[in-house]
């Protein structure tokens, strides 16, 4: 089998690399697309907002709970049988939901959806790893996330304009684009064998932190993509201002994630972390408060600049804490617990939403992200003059 890069390449873009960025891209579209859609065309279908917090679970939860069954896969046929396979069910599967209104063969099918991403985020995260090393990590997951969110910012636009002619247009047009990741796989992407190690303690208190920015972004990301457009549509939102609103969430990381981690190389990725945070918890204040479909667009905008870094520049930290050897264990404990994040965010904010009112939508996020932003205020003041190190 082929070594993917040499550990000395400084190059973001050397042998194996885009095609990763294309399928984090292609991940993106997978999200942005079919979940919002699908919490629509459920509402459009008088379902309650519990069950549809609850399908957007079960699309998460298949996605923890396959993480563990997923490095096993990779270890028995390699990263690229296991990204094409994850496509391959993912394209598959997804089209069959707007063919049916039953409940329960809608929470099957999005089991199955789970699952697939579950391959390919996996193996896709995994690989970063390897193919980077500590003088291009930050630049290598600032391309992966920009990728992700590219094709994440997508999904709502090409999904809005098709869905008003039919959700059966839009959803088979999702998995064409899935479908072409198999196509670039199999071109792009080098095999190689990866040597996974089962999870240590020692190495989970390392991680504790950067495991704390993938839950808190996990939760959020999966509440706004299944349940915000539930919400925009009681605020009097049709179809295609919903896409537009998430288009400018989306906007708002394309243009920061690049930057930002930039700037972390260059002052610090704690410190970065730490200001990008506390942006977002404003912006989740201003989200919560405003009521006027301009001012919410601006927030929303501030919200995916904010946002957005954090995933990248958690999964930079595994990177820089772990040795290589153990990079495999950190990244599969970095997965695991930003889709326990995904899992949690849209059950427990539906029924916030069922107590309270929609309008409470943003309050478990502004939680979790208040609470990491002390964890980092207090891990800054902690590490002092061997800060720099970051």
């Amino acid at each position: 089998m082929n070594q993917l890069i040499s550990p000395q390449s400084k190059s973001p873009f050397s042998p194996g690399l885009p095609a990763l960025y294309s399928v984090a891209f292609l991940s993106g579209i997978s999200l942005g697309l079919f979940n919002p859609f699908i919490s629509t065309l459920m509402a459009q279908h008088q379902v309650d907002d519990v069950w549809i917090g609850a399908n957007s679970t079960v699309y998460f939860i298949f996605i923890a709970l396959g993480t563990p069954l997923v490095s096993k896969i990779l270890r028995q046929i390699g990263l690229r049988r296991t990204m094409i396979l994850g496509f391959a069910l993912m394209g598959l599967s997804a089209p069959l939901f707007p063919l049916t209104n039953q409940l329960p063969l809608w929470f099957v099918i999005r089991a199955v959806m789970g699952f697939s991403c579950c391959l390919y985020l996996i193996s896709g995260q995994t690989a970063l790893n390897y193919f980077c090393n500590d003088s291009n990590r930050s630049i290598v997951n600032g391309l992966d996330a920009l990728s992700f969110s590219l094709g994440f910012g997508m999904g709502p636009i090409i999904g809005s304009v098709f869905y008003e002619i039919s959700p059966q247009i839009t959803f088979s047009l999702g998995s064409l684009l899935v479908l072409s990741g198999i196509a670039v796989v199999l071109v792009g992407l080098p095999e190689k064998v990866i040597d996974f190690q089962r999870p240590q303690i020692k190495v989970f208190k390392k991680l504790i932190l950067p495991l704390q920015g993938a839950f808190a972004y996990g939760f959020s990301v999966a509440t706004l993509v299944s349940l915000y457009p539930v919400y925009l549509l009681g605020k009097n939102y049709g179809v295609e201002q919903i896409g537009y609103t998430f288009a400018v969430f989306i906007a708002g990381g394309l243009l920061a994630t690049i930057p930002v981690t930039h700037l972390a190389d260059k002052f610090g990725k704690l410190k970065v972390l730490g200001t990008t945070v506390f942006i977002v918890v404003l912006s989740l204040v201003g989200l919560s408060l405003v009521e006027n479909q301009v001012v919410t667009q601006i927030f929303a905008f501030i919200a995916g600049a904010s946002m957005s870094p954090v995933f990248p520049l958690s999964l930079a930290l595994i990177g820089a804490k772990l040795s290589r050897d153990k990079l495999p264990s950190g990244t599969v404990l970095f997965t695991g617990t930003y889709s326990a994040g995904c899992t949690a965010g849209p059950l427990l904010s539906s029924v916030v939403m069922q107590v309270f009112s929609d309008r409470y939508i943003f309050s478990l996020m502004l939680i979790l992200f208040v609470i990491f932003l002390l964890k980092l205020i207090k891990t800054i003041k902690k590490m002092g003059l061997k800060f720099h190190y970051y």
